[in-house]
């Protein structure tokens, strides 16, 4: 009877692989193109994906390159079709987009433009007439790479705009101008479609556990530099955002979809996100329109039986994305987020899902947009018109008539300038010099960005401390106030105010450039440490095998034109003993000159006006940098990327990046910098931390970032003590109901807090004011180390300056440090507690990182923490 019983089971087991896999070889199969596209007549002139790329799609994932192809071929066989380049990825993949509508629009198109912006104009709009414009639609897809299903669908798209013959498709053209970005982030979908296509099985499996489905670390998700691009719209970071605002702000959408994917086990979403998560700068009739919009989308999700949801999960907060910057410019912004197959065919708590299925919705729902468009489009376009004057109206009535911006850090403040242009903000130079309360404005390092124009709602929300909130949960961070992130002197400027101020011509962008002073005859040359690429000049002038010191004490020298001074963090460049003759050395600096704004001052003497020479002991020398960065396993790819970019892209110090399942303590001996982000590092075993430990003994040093700071400490790299939390009672009633909301309530996901900084120690050099703003993410903090010279930043009382902090932990922070220095050996660990390097728009965290890498090793032994007592 047992037998029997077990032959009958594993006959049942047989008969269900035979189902199962007679089901993946279903899915395997070639979907016709009207599975994903209304049957109708198209141009047989026009060519369908499959005919260009010899593959339904589907079948395989498209890769950039074939997108490419299509696209262009797309452009040259139809007349109703421009095909326009806007960028190029740090890999120089090119950005496109398509320009689709009636082929006599496309005459236009200046002229359509022309009167769209004038529609933007709060002072001219109402001499436009909605009815003689055309919407615009802006579709795009794939900013995230590994979530293909939309740059696969902008293929079909695209097909069905070009080659659709009915009467709607034409109407549709008519009023209707259709810009289809196909692919946001070409470096990450090439990444990531190489790996699912290099690991699909011919007779394809369904397991999660397939290697198809596991991508290694970094993934595809991100871009070269492993940023998340969907978080750059409003910091313009990387070269694929700055493109991308350009044609956004040439065209100011009316609507802008933006296509992604979400977990296996989910369904499809499309916005609105949570009510109660709504920007309140945003309008309420955007809302409003996002859900009649919304109609669209599930008349067209029901019509081919797909399951969906709204009003949850998602939220409409934070205008750095893609879905939500619209919101902020006059348009509706649309997140959809389809469940990801992540490969060709997984099992999901819905059943199989296949990558056909996952196209098949952000087709349905790419066309939907495009019937909500046409048939809302006089409603859009009015939202639009009286979106910037009621913005212009509320600037008028408002106390804030500007803000007052200034800096001594040039390219840092030019950074900042520039990003506000991108966004079509008007700032003018200050032909005064101004004095508000404590603070002075010096007439050639100031600026005024005046907020009765056009982008009032950007520039308010831009520059606004907001510590108050309609919800506690945030899907991305609560606070993006930019002169912070910058670290700027600004001002916000009221009636009265105003009037202390000349407001000279609007900026024009120009950069000034540096000079060499004095070359004749040096002695040694000399340049100060307060300009943002100081950096980059001097690992330039140390590659170029000089020899470098910095000065620890002011130096004061009288030229012709002036005193100078010379203070601490200014480097000196000896001109004797060099590799290089003088005439070398003063070409090599002033090519430098060239590039930076920073000038390089010759002096004929090692003598200073107060007696300061260039020999004292208080000028040390400064080691070239020679980094190593581990990265792979637990390590945050994010922080990862964000360290290696700002090395990279600005400083150019090259980096080495290690995984740290390769890591031996042995590569320590090319290098004398290992820089640790946040991030699990289980992966090292004992041995390793013990070589760490004995490289850092002989001199090396580690620079650690957040929770790498927790995993030395547990390693007992260093000595730092966690600050207990208070008890606090907080009122909250547990129902298991309301569990999700109250644990998203206590995290403290991306508030801005306030520093004091001690100016006088090496990781401070070239800053100018005892205030540091860091950006901050959880709750885990460290008491100030004993030796009290060691912690040379710490979180200020109540130092949260903006964003969302969790009831009860507002002082949490109140004197904890943020960086601390400590000692083993003739080395030194940097320990910082935040991430100054974040998304890289946090341009005022980049100077400590610097001076970190240059600076550590003079840091005197009598100020480092040590573990036990230095002899």
């Amino acid at each position: 009877m047992m037998k029997f019983k077990t032959t009958i089971k594993y006959y049942f087991h047989f008969l269900l692989l035979i189902l199962i896999t007679s089901i993946t070889e279903v899915s395997a199969q070639d979907r016709p193109i009207t599975y994903y596209l209304p049957d109708l007549e198209y141009n047989s002139d026009i060519p369908t994906p499959e005919d260009i790329l010899g593959f339904q799609i589907g079948n395989w994932h498209v890769s950039h390159d074939q997108i490419l192809y299509y696209m262009r071929t797309l452009a040259d066989k139809s007349d109703r079709i421009q095909l326009t380049t806007y960028a190029k990825s740090h890999e120089d993949r090119p950005l496109i987009y398509l320009t689709i509508s009636d082929p006599e629009n496309l005459k236009n198109l200046n002229e359509i433009k022309s009167k769209r912006l004038q529609l933007c104009d709060p002072t001219s709009s109402d001499k436009v007439k909605i009815d003689d414009i055309p919407i615009v639609i802006y579709q795009g897809y794939s900013i995230h790479g590994n979530e293909p299903s939309g740059a696969n669908a902008s293929l079909l798209n695209a097909y069905y705009l070009a080659a659709a013959e009915d009467e709607y498709t034409r109407e549709l053209l008519k009023n209707c101008v259709i810009l289809i970005d196909p692919a946001f982030n070409p470096d990450g979908i090439q990444r990531f479609s190489s790996w699912v296509n290099m690991y699909k099985n011919k007779n394809m499996t369904s397991d999660s556990r397939d290697r198809e489905y596991n991508e290694e670390w970094p993934r595809g998700r991100t871009n070269h530099y492993w940023f998340d691009l969907n978080r750059d719209w409003l910091l313009l970071t990387h070269p694929e955002s700055k493109g991308r605002l350009k044609t956004f702000h040439e065209w100011k959408p009316d609507i802008l979809t933006d296509h992604h994917e979400m977990g296996t086990n989910s369904t499809f979403f499309f916005q609105p996100g949570v009510p109660s998560r709504t920007n309140p700068n945003t309008p309420q009739k955007n809302q409003v329109l996002t859900e009649e919009i919304g109609y669209f989308h599930a008349e067209a999700l029901d019509k081919i039986g797909s399951m969906y949801f709204t009003k949850a999960n998602y939220d409409d907060y934070y205008y750095g994305k893609g879905s939500t910057y619209p919101d902020i410019n006059g348009g509706v912004g649309i997140l959809f987020e389809q469940a990801s197959s992540r490969g060709h065919i997984q099992e999901s708590a819905n059943g199989l899902l296949e990558f056909p299925f996952t196209i098949r919705n952000q087709v349905a729902t790419s066309l939907s947009t495009q019937k909500a468009g046409l048939n809302l489009k006089n409603q859009l376009l009015e939202y639009k018109r009286k979106f910037f004057k009621d913005a212009f109206a509320e600037a008028k009535k408002s106390s804030i008539k500007g803000y007052l911006v200034s800096d001594q850090n040039y390219s840092k403040l030019m950074r900042f300038i520039h990003l506000l242009q991108s966004h079509q903000i008007k700032v003018h130079a200050v032909d005064n010099d101004v004095k508000i309360g404590e603070n002075h404005y010096p007439q050639n390092q100031s600026f005024f960005v005046p907020t009765e124009q056009q982008q009032y709602k950007l520039i308010k929300t831009l520059f606004e401390k907001v510590t108050e909130f309609p919800d506690s949960i945030f899907y991305d961070v609560s606070a993006w106030t930019m002169p912070l992130a910058f670290d700027l002197d600004y001002h916000a400027i009221n009636n009265s105010q105003r009037s202390k101020i000349k407001v000279g011509n609007q900026y024009n962008g120009e950069i000034k450039k540096g000079k060499i002073i004095n070359p004749e005859d040096a002695y040694a040359f000399l340049f100060k440490w307060n300009d943002y690429y100081a950096p980059a000049a001097l690992y330039e002038i140390q590659n170029q095998g000089l020899r470098t010191r910095v000065i620890h004490k002011e130096h004061i020298i009288t030229y012709d034109d002036g005193i100078h001074h010379f203070s601490p963090g200014s480097i000196l460049i000896p001109v004797q003993n060099q590799s290089k003759s003088l005439q070398e050395i003063a070409t090599l600096l002033n090519s430098i000159s060239e590039r930076y704004p920073i000038d390089f001052h010759g002096s004929k003497t090692g003598y200073g006006d107060n007696d300061m020479t260039l020999g004292h002991p208080l000028v040390s020398s400064i080691e070239k940098p020679n980094v190593l960065l581990l990265i792979g396993g637990g390590v945050s790819s994010y922080d990862a990327g964000e360290f290696w970019h700002l090395m990279d892209t600005r400083f150019n110090i090259p980096v080495t990046k290690v995984d740290v399942d390769d890591f031996s303590p042995r590569v320590l001996s090319r290098y004398n910098t290992l820089v640790m982000v946040n991030g699990r590092y289980g992966e090292l075993s004992e041995s390793d931390v013990k070589g760490i430990e004995a490289w850092v003994n002989l001199g090396g040093k580690i620079i650690l970032f957040r929770s790498a700071v927790n995993w030395a400490k547990s390693k007992n790299l260093i000595k730092l003590e966690s600050k207990k939390k208070p008890t606090q009672d907080i009122d909250i009633e547990f129902k298991y109901s309301d569990a999700s909301p109250n644990q998203g309530s206590r995290v403290l996901g991306g508030a801005i807090f306030d520093t004091e900084v001690d100016l006088t120690h090496p990781l401070l050099y070239g800053y100018d004011d005892d205030s540091l703003p860091v950006f901050r993410r959880g709750t885990t903090y460290y008491n100030p180390t004993s030796n009290k010279y060691a912690t040379p930043v710490k979180y200020k009382p109540n130092a949260r300056l903006s964003g969302y902090v969790p009831r009860g932990m507002e002082s949490d922070s109140d004197g904890a440090a943020a960086v601390t220095v400590h000692g083993k050996g003739r080395g030194r660990i940097i320990a910082i507690n935040d991430n100054l390097n974040f998304r890289g728009v946090w341009w005022g965290g980049s100077k400590l990182v610097a001076n970190a890498l240059f600076f550590t090793s003079s840091i005197s032994n009598g100020t480092v923490q040590f573990d036990e007592e230095e002899d």
